[in-house]
């Protein structure tokens, strides 16, 4: 292994036609050998500028003061051979959206191939060479295809010897993110950088990378930076934070230390806009103010945000204030580094009524949250637990928008002609037989891992696709997709994709953007322009944005652009898909509270897709889980994503980073105490278990749920698909009361009280694999 890797006050500016971006001011911090440093802040404040400059990739960006010093080397100046030998053997680096890294016209097995070739001849890549050999060279050699099937097996590929000649769109994003993992791994280098590594996986997939990049720095003792947006996973499984803002390190220290005692004001406003930190259904504190836009600053970037600024940060530079033994502050301002997390906050005060603020509820496969039509009722107690007391039947809730019963919806796996020809184009079923009503003014939280249908789901509500069986319903009459529905349906339903950036349009204006759908309706010049102004409003964007492009927008600008076009037919349902996936927490509270001003001006329900169970648990009014296709639990969404009756839900929980107890200095543990609990991958939706299609992952099955298909079942006031489900609300109400002090009952099979289930054997638990990802 080599030796330490030291960032010493690095500046690197792009320079426009118009000004000059200083997007790194001074940057310093180092990663000692087999250290793995968390580098944390808000977009735009360096941190993956910081990272390509270590790799030397900062093009267009110039390095213009500062250090870059490898095992005693300056890659600052250092020549093209010395960069290349060190990103092919040294350095290797994993970006933060795979499907845009990988080449989509080799196989993965070919990259991680052209990989290894790097590693061992450096300094041969010839263009021409590389042509003349050809890619299918690289996995002749036996060899060569044993290492590329070790390293996939290695960073929890299943079965790589029957997807190592699988392309890019054959492997889903958890899949993706772990062949870049393999690929840089090929290099076997001394320090990975993973920028953005978990960002938008579902909670399962994310404790298997986490966990494997904790095993692989063990067993390799390799430096790692890992760059992410969430407390959570660095807290979890970094030894150090570091801290940026506007380019500079403003706070880093042990990671327990950070999260649990922040010093620096700004530190302390991002975790005020955790979520969990919040009661469910209220608005999110948000950091005051925006961030600086890369211009030069003569005082503390932070002073026009922080509540506890004196006249001397607007004027010259805080000095950095050693904290501990280990960790230094940016800020000389006493007041500010001994203030609680909350003093930072700044609050977003909730000007809903009581009626708004308790909605009335959605159902889902015949269940009615009357829970929260209870809170909603007369002289209910706005500050009563919305998921606690019963309330009227589903006559007294309002009529849904839009109903889905028994749908079904499957897939080819061929389109060729001859397969249809000859009745050999096998089906996979996506969707099986699902049922759910979205009402008016209501959130419905979609949760479950990748590959479990909930995209396609989406797309039904959308009319996006066409169920195979079951009905789509829209105000009560059924409904078939776009092609099928009249301008007022079309107009009634709208989807706000999960990355804006790709969405739209790039050589289009955002005003352009945003009368597109108004265009194609008919709507004339001038009401076009019109309705632009009013939904710019609408989601806090100034005028001026109108005649930007989507470059010269931040990430949460281009977020509310999408909002913007998507209500701007003033439709009645939002289907968002992960809104908030690839923002920083910050800019996440920023969305969510637009999210809710809307929902409670203009009455719409929203179908919230997304793997943050902590988002869906602070959004949504009810959850729905998915898992192979079905539903297996609908409840409130309070206690289901705390009190589950589903053992699947409970291990999706238990897979969250248990970053908030931090770091103890011995053995890491990236997820929490339950994350080991879900074994293997998800079945083949072509192939689905007999019985529960969840027992052969479920730490509690036992032999009748190999043998039982369960039915969906209420269960208080939730619904469940587990033949044990009353048990598992028994062991919830123990464990949310504190009589029960273990974790969950899942460690074995059981029913919380020592004994087996009734009628059937218990089986053991299933040894912990990598393989939680879907295909």
């Amino acid at each position: 292994m080599g030796g330490p890797l030291e960032i010493d006050d690095l500046h690197v500016r792009f320079r426009t036609q118009s000004d000059t971006v200083h997007a790194v001011n001074g940057a310093s911090f180092e990663i000692a050998p087999g250290e793995i440093v968390g580098l944390v802040g808000e977009s735009g404040c360096g941190k993956s500028v910081t990272a390509r400059s270590i790799v030397r990739l900062e093009s267009p960006g110039e390095i213009v003061d500062g250090r870059i010093r490898y095992d005693g080397r300056d890659l600052t100046t250092a020549d093209d051979r010395t960069l290349r030998r060190l990103r092919g053997q040294e350095l290797a680096m994993v970006f933060q959206d795979p499907s845009t890294t990988l080449n989509p016209v080799y196989p993965i097995g070919e990259q991680i191939a052209e990989a290894l070739r790097v590693h061992r001849e450096p300094d041969e890549q010839p263009f021409f060479k590389e042509l003349a050999r050809g890619a299918s060279a690289r996995l002749r050699s036996t060899s060569v295809r044993s290492t590329v099937l070790e390293l996939m097996e290695s960073v929890g590929i299943p079965q790589p010897d029957r997807r190592v000649d699988d392309y890019p769109h054959q492997f889903s994003g958890g899949m993706r993110q772990r062949a870049m993992l393999a690929i840089a791994l090929a290099r076997r280098p001394s320090v990975l950088i993973a920028d953005e590594p978990t960002t938008a996986l579902d909670t399962t997939t994310q404790a298997a990378i986490l966990d494997r990049l904790a095993e692989l720095n063990d067993e390799r003792g390799m430096g790692m930076l890992v760059i992410s947006h969430d407390f959570d996973v660095v807290s979890a499984l970094c030894d150090r934070i570091v801290v940026m803002y506007d380019g500079v390190v403003v706070e880093r220290g042990p990671a327990a230390e950070l999260r649990s005692d922040p010093a620096h004001p700004y530190t302390k406003a991002l975790l005020g806009c955790l979520p969990r930190r919040t009661e469910p259904r209220s608005r999110l504190p948000t950091v005051a103010g925006t961030p600086p836009d890369g211009a030069a600053s003569s005082g503390c970037a932070f002073a026009d945000r922080c509540p506890f600024a004196t006249p001397d940060c607007r004027t010259s530079a805080p000095p950095t204030v050693a904290v501990g033994s280990d960790r230094t502050v940016r800020c000389d301002v006493p007041a500010a580094r001994d203030a609680p997390v909350e003093a930072v906050r700044t609050p977003r005060p909730d000007t809903r009524s009581d009626t708004q603020r308790d909605a009335p509820s959605m159902a889902v496969d015949g269940g009615t949250d009357t829970a929260a039509a209870a809170a909603a009722a007369p002289g209910s107690d706005p500050e009563r637990d919305p998921d606690s007391n019963p309330g009227p039947g589903p006559e007294h809730a309002a009529e849904p928008i839009v109903e889905l019963e028994g749908v079904t919806k499957s897939f080819r796996r061929s389109d060729a002609l001859l397969d249809r020809l000859l009745g050999t184009d096998d089906r996979v079923p996506a969707v099986t037989g699902v049922s759910v009503d979205l009402r008016p003014g209501e959130t419905v939280g979609l949760v479950g891992e990748s590959g479990c249908g909930k995209s396609t789901l989406a797309r039904l509500v959308a009319g996006l696709e066409t169920p195979d069986d079951g009905t789509v319903s829209l105000r009560g009459q059924q409904v078939g997709g776009v092609d099928a529905r009249t301008s007022s349906q079309l107009a009634e339903i709208d989807v706000v994709f999960q990355h804006p950036g790709a969405s739209l349009n790039p050589k289009r204006t955002v005003a352009q953007s945003i009368a597109e759908p108004l265009f194609e309706a008919g709507w004339a010049e001038p009401r076009r322009e019109d309705r632009v102004a009013t939904v710019l409003s609408l989601v806090g964007l100034s005028p001026a944005a109108a005649e930007r492009y989507p470059r010269q927008l931040s990430g949460g600008q281009r977020q509310r652009v999408a909002i913007a076009r998507a209500v701007a037919l003033e439709p009645s349902v939002l289907v968002l898909d992960e809104p908030t996936a690839a923002l920083d927490v910050s800019t996440q509270a920023t969305i969510l509270n637009l999210l809710a001003d809307l929902q409670d001006e203009l009455d719409l329900a929203y179908l919230f897709v997304s793997h943050d169970l902590d988002v869906v648990r602070h959004i949504a009014d009810r959850v729905a889980v998915m898992y192979c296709g079905e539903l297996v639990e609908v409840g409130p969404g309070r206690s289901t994503l705390s009190n589950p009756t589903h053992p699947y839900t409970q291990t999706m929980l238990d897979a969250i980073p248990d970053g908030r107890s931090g770091a103890d200095g011995g053995s890491r543990s990236a997820t929490g105490s339950g994350s080991d609990a879900l074994a293997g991958a998800p079945p083949s939706p072509a192939a689905p278990p007999a019985g529960c299609a969840f027992h052969p992952r479920c730490p509690a099955a036992t032999e009748e749920c190999s043998r039982t298909e369960p039915t969906f079942e209420a269960v208080g006031d939730a619904r469940s698909r587990c033949l044990y489900a009353p048990e598992w609300r028994d062991d919830a109400d123990r464990r949310e009361t504190g009589t029960d002090d273990s974790r969950a009952s899942m460690d074995r099979p059981g029913n919380g009280e020592g004994e087996p289930f009734p009628d059937g054997n218990a089986e053991e638990s299933i040894e912990t694999t990598d393989d939680t990802d879907t295909q």
